[in-house]
C-alpha cells in the first residue's frame, strides 16, 4: 500500500521551513540575489520535505502568498501541473525578482500542457524576468522532442526562429535574460539534428557577456558546451534527451 502524503497547513509547513533555515544558506541566497524574506532551507531538505509531502496545489497557493523565498520555492515544488492556469502562473510569474525563484517558475510552467503558450507570451515580453523565464521554458521544451504539441511541445521551425531570434537580439537582452538565452543555445545544440546549427549559432553570438553578481559563475563558452554534453552521451550510448532533461520531470 502507497504511503499517504502528509496533509500541512501552510502554517505548519512554514514552521517547518523556517526551523530547517541556516544563516549560511541565507548568505549564499542573498549573494545570487535574493531579497526579502527568507529562512535559507536548503535543497537537501526540501527533497525530504517533497517526500513527504508531496503534490499540494493548494498549500502551493498559500505559499506563494506568503512572499517568502523558501515558501515560494517549495510552493512551486508541491503545485499540481495539472491545476495551474495563465491567470495563476502569470501573476507568480509578476512576482519573480531574482534567478533562483525564477528557475523554479519555469520548472513547474514546462510540466505543465500550459508550457509553450507561456513560454511565447514571455519572451515576447521586454522586461527581464519575464523573458528570463520564456527563454528558460524554451530551453527546457527543446529538449522534449518528442513531446506533443497538445501538450506543450515545439515544432522544428518554432525552434530555429527562435534560435535565430536569439542570435539577433541577446546582445541587447537584459543581464539574466541573456544567461537563459545562451543556456537556450546549449539545449538547442543538444536536440537530435540540431548540433551543427547551434553551433553555427553560438560562433556567431561570440562571447556573452553576465552580471552575476557576488558570486564566482561565469557564462558558458556554448560551442565548448554543446561538444562536451554531445561527447560525455555519446560515450555512453546515449544523447542529451535520453536524459532527465528530455522528461516533464521538475526535480532532475
Amino acid at each position: 500500500m502507497a504511503k499517504t502524503k502528509e496533509k500541512l497547513t501552510c502554517k505548519q509547513a512554514l514552521a517547518e521551513l523556517k526551523a530547517n533555515g541556516t544563516d549560511q544558506n541565507t548568505k549564499i541566497f542573498r549573494n545570487h540575489g535574493v531579497t526579502g524574506e527568507l529562512f535559507g532551507v536548503s535543497y537537501a531538505f526540501l527533497k525530504k520535505f517533497h517526500k513527504r509531502v508531496g503534490t499540494d496545489h493548494g498549500l502551493a497557493l498559500e505559499l506563494w502568498e506568503t512572499g517568502n523565498h523558501d515558501a515560494r520555492i517549495f510552493a512551486c515544488w508541491v503545485a499540481d501541473a495539472d491545476k495551474v492556469t495563465i491567470k495563476m502562473l502569470e501573476g507568480w510569474a509578476r512576482d519573480v525578482d531574482n534567478h533562483v525563484i525564477a528557475i523554479e517558475v519555469v520548472a513547474l510552467a514546462q510540466d505543465s500542457d500550459l508550457a509553450a503558450k507561456l513560454m511565447r507570451k514571455w519572451i515576447a515580453k521586454r522586461a527581464e524576468w519575464p523573458s528570463v523565464l520564456g527563454w528558460g521554458v524554451f530551453a527546457r521544451l527543446v529538449l522534449q522532442p518528442d513531446r506533443d504539441l497538445k501538450e506543450g511541445g515545439l515544432e522544428d521551425a518554432e525552434v530555429g526562429e527562435l534560435l535565430e531570434r536569439i542570435v539577433a537580439t541577446l546582445h541587447d537582452a537584459p543581464n539574466r535574460t541573456r544567461h537563459n538565452m545562451n543556456q537556450a543555445v546549449i539545449a538547442v545544440g543538444c536536440r537530435p539534428g540540431w548540433k551543427a546549427k547551434a553551433l553555427a549559432a553560438a560562433k556567431q553570438i561570440g562571447k556573452v557577456e553576465v552580471d552575476y553578481g557576488k558570486t564566482s559563475c561565469k557564462a558558458d563558452d556554448a560551442v565548448a558546451k554543446i561538444n562536451k554534453t554531445l561527447d560525455h552521451y555519446k560515450k555512453k550510448g546515449r544523447r542529451p534527451v535520453d536524459g532527465t532533461a528530455g522528461q516533464r520531470r521538475r526535480h532532475c
